[in-house]
């Protein structure tokens, strides 16, 4: 049209259906990638592929990894899932969350505001509030939930469950990525036991190791 764009002359039910056609025809592509990379993915991190369940799938990665328990599901629930070893008392969420406080947690306040910017929810126990409050790096450990596979990411959350990114789908790289992350922040909010003194901070030994994979791959 004179004047005007071609995307304004066209109705809003077909842009509607061209956008939604172009969201399954991107998760499909992205699903194919994933089922020839994933077997890559299992050797790198240590932990076991599962057979596919239906046709189209990718199967799920599970297993220890960097001391945790891990569960990568590209497939139906399409999120990784790192375990904490205990029920530590924390409540952090990329997103607002109107339930009130539970009377056992405090905000929690960090030394970097991308940290806080990126949890709009920050709860979680005085010791484990003043240990994240403490931490010089915590906003390196959002970075790479906010860097180049934030579009695939519908929200981040750290509870007693354990540390959950799901996604609108899952792609190999973003695993290769956002699983040291999420074990960074696992690390963060509980310790791990065995690291000893002479080991590296376990938050930047979990990224490094990420950091790592990573590259290794771009330089193939």
């Amino acid at each position: 049209m004179p004047g005007g764009s071609l995307f304004g002359a066209l109705p809003l039910g077909l842009l509607m259906f061209a956008g939604t056609a172009l969201a399954v025809a991107t998760r499909k592509w992205g699903r194919q990638r994933a089922g020839k990379r994933f077997p890559e993915l299992a050797r790198e991190f240590g932990l076991e592929l599962s057979p596919p369940r239906h046709a189209g799938a990718v199967g799920t990665l599970t297993g220890t990894y960097a001391g945790r328990v891990v569960r990568v599901d590209p497939d139906d629930q399409r999120l990784i899932k790192v375990r904490f070893h205990g029920a530590p008392r924390v409540d952090l969420r990329s997103y607002e969350h109107t339930l009130p406080a539970p009377f056992d947690m405090v905000t929690i306040y960090s030394r970097d505001r991308s940290f806080d910017r990126f949890f709009p929810r920050r709860l979680a126990a005085e010791e484990i509030a003043r240990r994240i409050a403490d931490h010089e790096g915590s906003g390196r450990l959002v970075d790479a939930f906010s860097g180049g596979h934030a579009r695939q990411i519908q929200a981040l959350t750290v509870t007693s469950e354990g540390v959950v990114c799901r996604f609108e789908y899952v792609p190999a790289e973003a695993v290769r990525v956002l699983l040291p992350a999420c074990v960074a922040l696992a690390e963060l909010v509980e310790p791990s036991a065995s690291v000893t003194g002479d080991a590296l901070d376990p938050p930047k030994q979990a990224l490094e190791q990420g950091e790592l994979l990573d590259g290794k791959r771009s330089a193939q």
